[in-house]
């Protein structure tokens, strides 16, 4: 006798095998653009300057990590100048220096590391933005594609990844700690626990930026539908978040009672914010240091140039 197993009543049964609006099968599809998507960038990279490393934010997090690491113990540090309280050079421990760590014991050259470390960080801020336009099932396989493209080439990403790539770190994250909490298949309490285990990647070098990009996955939690799940949904990411980073929160305090704050002199609201307008932030190229112009540009990348000196 012919049984169908496709019915409500079939426990042995597989389900119903569902599709997307493009008409594919649903499932993630990201794997297979991930590695051409690493492979082009990798090389575009590569051919800027071959041989020739960038000095990204901190000097001896890529030549010399080892040491770096060895200085995280204590807030003064003796190696640059005069000395001074270091700048929440902790916030570079995870995941930047582990990574020009194991560079560093393979002999990898810097440059050649550098290069490969620009093309994770863009990578993963493409794969992540496509796995989670697939989850929530927004488009096309096509218009996701190309959404996962634009994110990951974000001119905020392209502008600063080669100079200081620890604030690229937080955005090209974000979409992984948005992940685990779109998932309903997870209970509340591992959901919100996987997304915050996440959250370190996010590095602790710019509070700033890990505050804002974290922001997308508190909107979203509020937005739940209300009911037990939003309730522990909350009640488990947000502890757990303060929980994960406080790796870097607790030296960034102790660096607000005995260092010196010099944003003032160098940083200033309106030296931030006067490339900034509602065109500029929504494009993504209000980044104040991409119109630096010293004979050259300070970021080619922040380009299309001329743009205004200072």
């Amino acid at each position: 006798m012919l049984h169908d197993n496709h019915g409500p009543g079939s426990s042995t049964g597989s389900r119903p095998h569902h599709r997307d609006r493009g008409g594919s099968a649903e499932g993630p599809r990201s794997r297979r653009w991930l590695l051409g998507f690493w492979a082009v960038v990798f090389v575009l990279f590569l051919a800027v300057r071959p041989g020739r490393q960038t000095f990204d934010t901190k000097l001896g997090v890529t030549v010399d990590p080892g040491q770096f690491l060895a200085d995280l113990g204590q807030l003064w540090h003796d190696r640059a100048g005069f000395g001074g309280i270091q700048d929440q050079y902790v916030g570079y421990l995870w995941p930047m220096l582990p990574f020009y760590w194991l560079c560093d014991l393979v002999r990898l050259p810097v440059w050649l590391a550098e290069r490969l470390w620009l093309s994770v960080v863009v990578s993963v801020a493409f794969w992540g933005a496509l796995r989670l336009a697939e989850r929530l099932r927004v488009g096309s396989a096509a218009s996701r594609l190309l959404g996962a493209v634009a994110y990951a080439l974000w001119p905020v990403f392209t502008t600063v990844i080669g100079s200081t790539s620890a604030a690229a770190l937080p955005g090209a994250f974000l979409p992984w700690v948005l992940l685990p909490l779109t998932n309903e298949k997870y209970a509340a309490r591992v959901a919100a626990l996987r997304s915050a285990l996440l959250v370190p990647f996010m590095g602790g070098v710019n509070a700033s930026a890990t505050l804002a990009s974290l922001l997308p996955a508190g909107l979203y939690l509020l937005s739940r539908p209300a009911g037990p799940r939003q309730r522990k949904l909350i009640a488990w990411w947000a502890p757990a978040v303060i929980v994960v980073t406080a790796w870097w929160w607790v030296p960034l305090l102790l660096l607000g009672v005995y260092g010196e704050n010099f944003l003032p002199y160098i940083e200033t609201a309106q030296t931030t914010t006067d490339t900034m307008s509602a065109a500029e932030a929504l494009r993504g190229a209000g980044n104040w240091v991409a119109y630096l112009h010293f004979g050259e540009a300070w970021l080619p990348a922040g380009g299309p140039w001329p743009r205004r000196s200072w």
